[in-house]
């Protein structure tokens, strides 16, 4: 029996016979099969309202997005109760971005991938194919820095994580976030931090560091787009949850964050 070649594997061949008077046996030759159906093809109805995003169009559809939606308060579920963030209005394009995410449901299933007591915790990508299909349907693109001076990495900050090689304009990643729990230091740590890392931290910063805590060598590098208000004791529990080597959870914790106000 001659069967055309070239199929994709994952294709199932059918072949059908047919019997001349003679008896012999014909084989029917096999038609091409039907092209894969796009990718656009496959999204539910209510997700085609969404542009697919991309470098060039994100920011026009997010300025869009944040001038449109006047909410700035979520919270994350957790199983030590909800912590409560304030998203800023100075940081348009992390605050959108992280909004319709939310609005969209692709942190719904996604667990933090690193967490590090006294320091921060992260999540938002942690390559499962659920996560890439929902990437891949949002759309690929770096948002734009908005880092501003007085949003600093103050315990409870959220911001954006970001590639430090081949990243000159310091684009933030537009699904990787982390939350920062950091510690209070004292002056000889912030001193020691300033010679490390080649930083000038003025003395407001250092009165926030030294009484509130947090992870000032991070400062000017990422965009701090919100803040934690309510729910500390439910952050300091989850940063300290047991961890591999790797500082990936040893169980799973879900990023469930929700629009709140």
């Amino acid at each position: 029996m001659k069967i055309s070649r070239g199929f994709q594997a994952q294709f199932l061949a059918v072949c059908l016979f047919a019997t001349s008077c003679e008896t012999r046996e014909k084989t029917t030759e096999l038609s091409e099969p039907s092209p894969a159906p796009a990718v656009e093809d496959t999204v539910p109805q209510a997700e085609r309202k969404w542009p697919l995003l991309n470098q060039k169009n994100f920011e026009p559809f997010l300025m869009g997005y944040f001038q449109t939606h006047s909410q700035r308060k979520i919270a994350l579920n957790t199983p030590y109760g909800q912590i409560k963030f304030e998203l800023f209005d100075d940081t348009p394009l992390h605050t959108a971005n992280f909004l319709m995410l939310i609005e969209r449901g692709y942190f719904k299933g996604t667990v933090f991938t690193r967490v590090i007591d006294k320091f921060v915790i992260q999540g938002g990508t942690n390559d499962s194919e659920i996560e890439e299909v929902k990437r891949i349907l949002i759309g690929a693109y770096d948002l734009f820095p908005e880092i501003r001076s007085k949003r600093v990495h103050r315990k409870g900050a959220l911001a954006m994580a970001r590639e430090y090689e081949n990243n000159p304009d310091m684009l933030s990643s537009a699904y990787n976030f982390y939350i920062v729990e950091g510690e209070v230091l004292n002056i000889p740590q912030i001193m020691s931090i300033e010679k490390q890392h080649d930083v000038s931290i003025s003395s407001q910063k250092r009165e926030v560091y030294t009484t509130i805590g947090g992870t000032p060598h991070l400062d000017g590098k990422h965009t701090v787009f919100g803040q934690v208000y309510e729910g500390w004791d439910a952050l300091e529990k989850l940063s300290a949850i047991p961890t591999d080597k790797s500082d990936w959870p040893l169980e799973p914790h879900y990023t469930d964050f929700e629009i709140i106000q």
